[in-house]
C-alpha cells in the first residue's frame, strides 16, 4: 500500500485510522474489553468463582451502560422532547460561546419551540440529560451491585445445601454461612431512597463532551457502589478502583501519545490518518498543479501562507469580544503568547469598511464556516486575517470540507454547537503537518514521493503512539489497579480475601 488515504478502509492503515480517529468508539471498546478480562482474571486469582463472577458482570454491565445505555436514554429523551416541542428529534444543542455560535438562540429565534419560553426549553433539555445520567448511574451503582449480591448469596447457599447433603464430606469442611439476623449488619440491605445559562453549560458538558459524559457516569456509579458496599473493606476497594481508574480512562492514553509525538516531532499533537485524509488529498493536488515538484519556500507559502503577523485588520470594524474561560486565564500566566478572547464582527459591518471585492468575497465565504448567528452572518478577526492571507489551507471551501468531516457535519449546522477553538486547533495541526513535511525535504524540494513517505510515516507513528498509550492505560486498569486495591486490603487486615463475603473481625465468610 502506498497511499493511506486511498485505502483507509482496510488493512493496517484502516485499523490505525479507526483507532486513532477523533472521538472514535473502537479504542474505547477495545480498552473496555481488556479491563473486563484483566479484572476478572485478577478477581478469580484472589476470590475464586464468586469474586470473578461479580467482577465480570459488573464490568460488562458498566461498559454497556457507559458506551451505549446513556446515549440510548438520551435518544429516547430527544424523542419525548421532540414530541413536546413538535420538532422531531429535538435536534439542538445548548452550548454556546455567546458571540460566534449560538445554536440554542437560533432554535428559539426560528420559532421551533412554539409556545414554550427559553427557560422552559432549557429546563426540559437539562432534565432529559440529567434523567439519562441518573438512569445510567442507577443501573451501574445500585441495581448491578444488588443483582451481584443476590446471585452470590443464592449460589453460595446452593453450594452449602449440596455440601450438607454430601455425607462423605467432613462437616468441618462445609462453608459456614452466618444466618443470624443480628450479624446481617455486615451485609447492608438495599438502601432506598441560576439561571438557564449555567443549566445549559451543564447540559452541553454532559451531552456533548467526553469528559462530561465519563465523569457524570463515573462519579455517580462510584458513589452508588460505595453506598451499597457490604463491608468497609469492600467500600475502600471500590474507592481505590473507581477513583484511581478515572485518569487512565480519560487522559493517560492521550498524554502518553502527546509526549511521544513531542519526542519524535517536536509538537505534542499529531493528525490521525483519518483526520489528515482531506489534507493529504489537497497536498497532492496542489503539488500536481505545480508539475509534481516545488521549492520548499514556495510550497510552504503557497499552502500555509505568509506569517499572519504581517496582516492587520482594517480599522473601523466593530468587534464583539467573548470571554476567556477560567482555565485559559490561568494558563495565560505561563504562556509565551497569551490566548486572546474570541473577536467577532458582523459581516454587514465588515462590508462598510472593506471595499476590495475579491477580499470581500473571500470574507463572505470564510464566514460560512460557521452558521449564521440568529440569521446574521458573522466572522472572527482570525478569519478576516485568513481571508487576507491567501493560501491553500485558508481556502474556505477546503476548510469547510475539513471542518465538516472533523465534526461529522456539526460545524455547519445552525442548531449544533462546536467549539471554535477545537476547529482551529485542528487547523493548527494541519499547518504543523505541512511544516513537518517541509523539514523532511531533501535538497530543498517537495516531491510526490516525499508526500507518500510522510503519509506512511505519519500513520506508522500514529499507530505506534496509540498502542503505547493504550497499553499503559490497559495495564493499569486491568491489572495494576486491582493489585493495588488487593494489596491495601491485605496490608490493612492481614487476610487476602474477597471483602464482599468475608468478616475480617471474626475471620469467617458471611452472606454476600
Amino acid at each position: 500500500m502506498t497511499r493511506i488515504s486511498n485505502n483507509s478502509s482496510g488493512g493496517l492503515s484502516g485499523f490505525i485510522s479507526k483507532m486513532t480517529k477523533t472521538d472514535a468508539l473502537a479504542p474505547i471498546v477495545a480498552l473496555e474489553a481488556t479491563v473486563v478480562v484483566g479484572r476478572t482474571i485478577q478477581a478469580y486469582k484472589r476470590g475464586g468463582k464468586d469474586e470473578a463472577r461479580e467482577r465480570f458482570f459488573e464490568e460488562i454491565m458498566g461498559s454497556i451502560v457507559w458506551l451505549y445505555a446513556v446515549k440510548a436514554f438520551n435518544k429516547i429523551g430527544d424523542k419525548i422532547l421532540g414530541k413536546i416541542l413538535n420538532v422531531p428529534g429535538a435536534p439542538f444543542d445548548v452550548g454556546t460561546d455567546k458571540v460566534l455560535r449560538t445554536p440554542f438562540e437560533n432554535f428559539m429565534k426560528d420559532g421551533k419551540a412554539g409556545k414554550f419560553t427559553k427557560g422552559q426549553v432549557a429546563a426540559m433539555k437539562g432534565a432529559k440529560v440529567l434523567i439519562s445520567v441518573l438512569l445510567g448511574n442507577l443501573i451501574i451503582g445500585v441495581i448491578v451491585p444488588k443483582i451481584n449480591h443476590y446471585m452470590t448469596n443464592t449460589l453460595r447457599h446452593k453450594r452449602f445445601e449440596e455440601a450438607k447433603k454430601n455425607e462423605n464430606q467432613n462437616s468441618n469442611d462445609i462453608l459456614e454461612i452466618n444466618k443470624e439476623p443480628e450479624e446481617k449488619a455486615l451485609a447492608p440491605s438495599f438502601k432506598g431512597g441560576g439561571g438557564f445559562g449555567a443549566l445549559n453549560w451543564f447540559t452541553n458538558a454532559i451531552e456533548n463532551t467526553n469528559t462530561g459524559k465519563l465523569l457524570s457516569t463515573d462519579v455517580g456509579c462510584c458513589t452508588g457502589r460505595m453506598y451499597n458496599a457490604r463491608t468497609k473493606e469492600e467500600r475502600r476497594e471500590i474507592a481505590i478502583r473507581d477513583i484511581g481508574s478515572i485518569y487512565f480512562y480519560m487522559w493517560a492514553s492521550g498524554h502518553i501519545r502527546d509526549l511521544l509525538n513531542y519526542v519524535e516531532s517536536g509538537t505534542f499533537k499529531r493528525l490521525s490518518p483519518d483526520d489528515a485524509e482531506l489534507l493529504q488529498k489537497q497536498l497532492r493536488e496542489f503539488l500536481a498543479k505545480n508539475n509534481g515538484e516545488m521549492n520548499v519556500e514556495r510550497f510552504r507559502e503557497g499552502f500555509i501562507g505568509k506569517n499572519p503577523a504581517e496582516f492587520k485588520v482594517p480599522q473601523g470594524i466593530k468587534f464583539e469580544s467573548g470571554k476567556l474561560s477560567i482555565f485559559d486565564k490561568f494558563l495565560n500566566k505561563f504562556r509565551k503568547v497569551p490566548v486572546e478572547p474570541l473577536q467577532v464582527a458582523k459581516v454587514s459591518d465588515v462590508e462598510k469598511v472593506i471595499k476590495d471585492k475579491d477580499l470581500l468575497k473571500r470574507i463572505k465565504d470564510m464566514a460560512k464556516l460557521q452558521p449564521e448567528r440568529m440569521n446574521e452572518a458573522v466572522i472572527t478577526k482570525q478569519q478576516i486575517i485568513d481571508a487576507m492571507n491567501v493560501s491553500e489551507i485558508n481556502n474556505p471551501k477546503f476548510l469547510s470540507n475539513a471542518f465538516n468531516k472533523f465534526t461529522n457535519n456539526a460545524s455547519s449546522d445552525k442548531y449544533r454547537y462546536v467549539s471554535n477553538s477545537s476547529l482551529y486547533d485542528y487547523k493548527k495541526q494541519m499547518q504543523q503537518y505541512v511544516e513537518q513535511i517541509c523539514k523532511k525535504a531533501k535538497d530543498g524540494k517537495i516531491t510526490s514521493d516525499l508526500l507518500k513517505k510522510f503519509e506512511r510515516k505519519n500513520y506508522i507513528a500514529s499507530g505506534a503512539n496509540f498502542l503505547a498509550g493504550f497499553a499503559v492505560s490497559a495495564l493499569f486498569l486491568s491489572t495494576l489497579i486491582p493489585k493495588i486495591q488487593y494489596w491495601v486490603t491485605r496490608t490493612k487486615t492481614g487476610v487476602d480475601a474477597f471483602p464482599g463475603i468475608y468478616d475480617y473481625e471474626n475471620n469467617k465468610e458471611v452472606d454476600a
